[in-house]
């Protein structure tokens, strides 16, 4: 029997450490789980509570709200259904301060609570509902985050609610304050651009879905080949949705957008040829034509005064008054030079408009929409007495 005794307590002694070792790794395993689940905030929506007896419409948000916040990474949403109007009678606070909802949060053992209340906006038959929900930090014994907003009266059911509670509770859950942009375009794989950047094309069927807009007003292109570009400008709203709906026109002229750009900006450069042809006529015929003819080199030796021929050329009586002038070929030449030197001006000046504008037309049609987002193009004429010039500084 002894020997049996023995194999019996050894059996025994292995099941035990058999046993032991399982608890051991039971134990190891939860203390290895543990910070995961920690890490996750406890989060209750309390059912929100209406002031004008919408209880339906109040219950149909509530669920949305709870849907909504179950899809925020972080958070562990109690599906517990209380309300706010419950909690409040029960820890005697018709208010719910601050001091209320920590006593809420503790009852419930809830790091995060969602609550509010909605109203209606006018007591007659036609009215819209305000809506106002917080986020209250039973930690720091704070709300967190508020969200005040109006939701017309006949969006009452809970299909009408998924897009706006998501926008409450990404605003509530502190959310980057960013939107999206819905696109539907009549050409499947057009390219769309926001601000000058590409952010995709549309599907098969002419959609596309960009998440992550900075809020505010956007401008939106959208290119297809063979066909006319569209721009619009679209209002993005912090954890909104903006839609816009385009469609692009074929090109006309044979399967090719008329070159407008082009030919305007080229015709603009071909005046400004013109121009400062007609600026160095001016200016050579005063240099070396009129400055140099021989009757005015000769009577300018003569009056011995210089540049001042024209001056001395007047007779004048004992008053300073011009009364004639003493030759009328000296008379005609100075009077061409006076003219010409203005002419001078205009051609310059002409010449430095019309080169510039055609020289951005040129730009513009060369590099595409996308010259006009992101390029940066600054034209700067200069006429002086002597010369005329432009300079075009540009980033692209």
């Amino acid at each position: 029997m002894a020997p049996t005794s023995m194999i019996l307590q050894r059996l025994s002694i292995s099941r035990g450490g058999l046993l032991g070792g399982a608890v051991a790794a039971a134990v190891l395993l939860a203390g290895l789980s543990a910070p995961a689940v920690a890490s996750a905030q406890s989060v209750i929506i309390l059912g929100i509570r209406s002031l004008d007896g919408d209880d339906d419409f109040a219950r149909n948000l509530t669920g949305g709200l709870r849907h909504a916040a179950a899809q925020v990474d972080g958070w562990q949403v109690s599906d517990r259904e209380v309300t706010l109007a419950q909690m409040a009678l029960a820890h005697g606070c018709d208010d719910p301060n601050p001091g209320c909802m920590a006593e809420i949060a503790d009852s419930l053992s809830a790091e995060r609570l969602i609550y509010g209340d909605v109203r209606r906006t006018s007591s007659g038959e036609r009215f819209d509902f305000s809506v106002n929900l917080h986020m209250f930090n039973s930690e720091s014994d704070q709300i967190e985050h508020s969200v005040a907003d109006t939701i017309p009266g006949v969006r009452r059911d809970i299909d009408d609610l998924r897009g706006p509670v998501r926008r409450y509770i990404a605003a509530l859950s502190g959310a980057p304050r960013v939107g999206s942009l819905r696109i539907t375009v009549n050409i499947p794989g057009a390219e769309i651009f926001v601000d000058g950047t590409s952010v995709g094309r549309a599907d098969d069927e002419g959609h596309l879905v960009v998440d992550g807009v900075e809020i505010g007003s956007r401008n939106v292109r959208i290119a297809a080949a063979g066909h006319q570009g569209f721009r619009s400008t679209v209002s993005i709203e912090a954890y909104g949705e903006a839609t816009l709906e385009a469609e692009l026109e074929q090109a006309g002229g044979g399967g090719g957008e008329f070159p407008t750009g082009i030919v305007v900006g080229s015709g603009l450069l071909v005046v400004a040829g013109g121009l400062a042809a007609g600026w160095i006529y001016s200016w050579a015929r005063v240099t070396q034509g009129i400055q140099n003819d021989e009757f005015y080199v000769s009577q300018r030796e003569n009056y011995d005064v210089g540049d001042n021929i024209c001056e001395e050329n007047v007779n004048r009586d004992s008053m300073g008054n011009a009364v004639g002038v003493n030759s009328r070929q000296l008379a005609d030449l100075c009077s061409e030079a006076s003219t010409l030197e203005v002419l001078q001006y205009v051609f310059g000046l002409g010449a430095a408009a019309a080169a510039g504008v055609g020289a951005y037309f040129l730009v513009q049609a060369i590099m595409g929409d996308d010259a006009a987002s992101e390029s940066a193009l600054m034209i700067v004429p200069s006429v002086t007495p002597d010369s005329a010039s432009i300079t075009v500084r540009g980033a692209f």
